[in-house]
């Protein structure tokens, strides 16, 4: 016997032609006279009454309606065992509006009239009538808050739910004889796993995959959305015996996972785990070992990876006792890399960088770095490399280094003094591309590892960074100063510090500044010179240094006639003395120079300015 077409999309009430049918009791109303209606208008002239159970009324077949579906939606057990069989899974669930109460106690056999308002050219009826339909129709279509429409037999079982028993026997029946509606959609894109995982129907679900449910497809729910994995629908809402299973069917259909995509999280582990416990995330890597190497990497609840907690309570680092070869074959069975991670800060091995032994840390980024990197294309390796060096070298001292390297063997022993100046090589690099950055504690812990192994020109250049922090690294770094400030240091530090606005930085350059002695004569000697440096004592906020330049015979005139700006720089500094400074010389303040500057005693000192000027003129 061949099955009728099977569609998960709407079909249209066909008019059928009507004829009186002779009633069933002398009480029942009359029939009405010969019109065409939407097929099952004329249920109630039977008696129908979809509260009653189905065996109460054989007459289904006649008004439209299927016998089948009528005693599941009663709750008949009996009868539907009695009557389902593999034609029945063709029938999909559309129920007419004849099956509603009339409404205001009407014996009008029509329920309501939209259907035919809805062939109406005015829109506003259509749009009405529409509306109409939607709300008469909506209690006949769902149970509780499932949607019936379009279910097929298989799925109007799952969604109702039916009795163990005749679940049991449909789903089997399905498998049997009519396989194609295991993984068929109902007119909402649900096919049966979905409605099985959404009900948390353990019994259901693994009956389905035993029986040949696909755990891979994807169920769609309109054209535009997006196709929705079922593994999705588990790891957010399922229990974790569900996922499990879901997981296990997932697995089993042959397709590789491997080495595992933490990005596109194929098997929405990174999802399940960030909602279940540490207990639950190794309860499901026992079940399942061919996704433990990949759970180890997911972050729980507690917010970091299993592998990650190894990391910082030392496990990893006696895993690691026998050397290098134990650690490569324990992660190569994991199949996973040290770095994965969606996050590199809650990776394993950015954790080993700054909080295991180095011993640890150097057989981790061997293992990784070593590896074939097209495994690992959708990383940046150099930054990834970049980023977790820094950490490490941020972290360990050369002392640490030394130690480390004194625990082993002779041959490696050989090389310490190579080794060791490598290290302080890229200690020193690390420091300086990342010094404004780092924390005090940061800066000096690495400063005082390197201090004895950099060169003199090294400390020279570390001491101009350090001058411009503000959290005491320039006494610190003077504390430990073994060595001359070059010229080129303090004159360095006097640029910086006007870019910078520290002003500190340039009083500490300029007062031990050979140029800036010889400038200073020089202005006292009439010369027209030192622009650049009163710039730069401007930028810095250096009032005692601008006094200075004027009282040594700095061309202030000078200066404003070329540069107007100069007077709100001034303003800001010293708005106090700013009528003293300009007294005999020859400026002139508009509002746009008011506006423009930055605070209110410069405004206020500026404006007072303007209009004194303005009194004389």
């Amino acid at each position: 016997m061949s099955l009728p077409p099977v569609t998960t999309v709407q079909q249209p009430i066909t008019p059928v032609t009507t004829t009186a049918v002779n009633p069933s009791s002398s009480n029942q109303a009359a029939p009405p006279s010969l019109r065409t209606r939407p097929a099952g208008w004329h249920a109630k002239s039977f008696g129908f009454d979809w509260n009653k159970r189905s065996d109460q009324h054989k007459y289904l077949l006649k008004s439209g309606l299927p016998k089948v579906h009528a005693a599941i939606v009663n709750d008949d057990w009996d009868l539907a065992l009695e009557l389902i069989g593999p034609d029945d899974f063709g029938l999909h669930w559309m129920p007419t509006t004849s099956q509603l109460p009339t409404q205001n106690g009407s014996k009008d056999l029509d329920t309501s009239t939209w259907a035919i308002k809805l062939m109406s050219r005015n829109e506003d009826i259509r749009n009405k009538a529409v509306v109409d339909m939607a709300i008469q129709t909506c209690d006949a279509t769902s149970i509780d808050k499932n949607s019936l429409y379009g279910a097929n037999l298989l799925n109007l079982c799952l969604l109702k739910p039916a009795r163990s028993d005749v679940l049991q026997y449909v789903i089997m029946l399905a498998a049997k004889q009519a396989p194609q509606y295991l993984n068929l959609p109902d007119a909402l894109g649900r096919t049966p796993l979905w409605v099985a995982i959404e009900n948390q129907d353990q019994a259901s679900i693994q009956l389905l995959l035993k029986s040949g449910a696909d755990p891979l497809q994807a169920c769609k729910f309109s054209k535009q959305g997006e196709p929705k994995s079922l593994l999705s629908l588990a790891a957010k809402y399922s229990n974790k015996v569900i996922f499990r299973d879901l997981l296990r069917a997932t697995i089993d259909q042959g397709k590789k996972f491997t080495p595992y995509d933490f990005n596109e999280d194929p098997l929405y582990l990174k999802r399940w785990a960030a909602d279940h416990s540490s207990e639950d995330v190794l309860w499901l890597a026992d079940q399942l070992e061919i996704v433990r190497g990949p759970l180890f990497c997911c972050n729980d609840v507690s917010g970091s990876s299993y592998f990650y907690r190894s990391v910082i309570d030392g496990s990893l680092g006696r895993k690691l006792k026998n050397g290098n070869e134990d650690l490569i074959n324990w992660l190569r069975n994991l199949d996973i890399s040290p770095a994965a991670s969606h996050d590199i800060e809650s990776s394993p091995l950015y954790a080993a960088a700054s909080q295991s032994t180095i011993h640890t840390y150097l057989q981790l980024s061997d293992f990784f770095f070593d590896i074939d990197k097209d495994l690992f294309c959708n990383l940046d390796m150099e930054d990834l490399n970049y980023r977790i060096k820094k950490n490490f070298y941020l972290t360990h001292t050369v002392k640490n280094y030394e130690d480390y390297l004194d625990s082993q063997p002779e041959a490696l022993q050989k090389l310490k003094s190579q080794s060791i100046l490598h290290f302080v090589e890229e200690q020193l690099q690390v420091l300086l591309e990342n010094h404004t950055e780092l924390n005090f504690d940061e800066f000096s812990r690495t400063l005082k590892s390197i201090w004895t192994f950099i060169s003199d020109d090294n400390k020279n250049e570390i001491f101009t960074h350090a001058a411009l922090r503000t959290d005491g690294s320039r006494e610190f770094v003077l504390s430990l100063l073994d060595c001359e400030l070059k010229s080129s240091t303090l004159e360095a530090i006097l640029e910086l510090s006007g870019l910078h606005r520290n002003t500190a930085a340039f009083e500490f350059a300029a007062e031990r500044s050979l140029e800036m002695v010889q400038l200073l004569e020089s202005l006292r000697v009439g010369n027209r010179t030192g622009r650049d440096i009163f710039h730069m004592a401007l930028a810095a906020s250096s009032l005692k240094w601008v006094e200075k330049l004027i009282n040594a015979g700095f061309m202030l005139q000078d200066d404003i006639a070329n540069s107007p700006a100069v007077l709100i720089r001034l303003a800001e500094i010293d708005p106090q003395g700013l009528a003293n400074k300009l007294q005999g010389l020859q400026y002139t303040i508009i509002p746009q120079m008011i506006r423009q500057a930055n605070t209110e005693a410069a405004k206020q000192a500026l404006t007072a300015l303007m209009t004194k000027a303005s009194n004389h003129s």
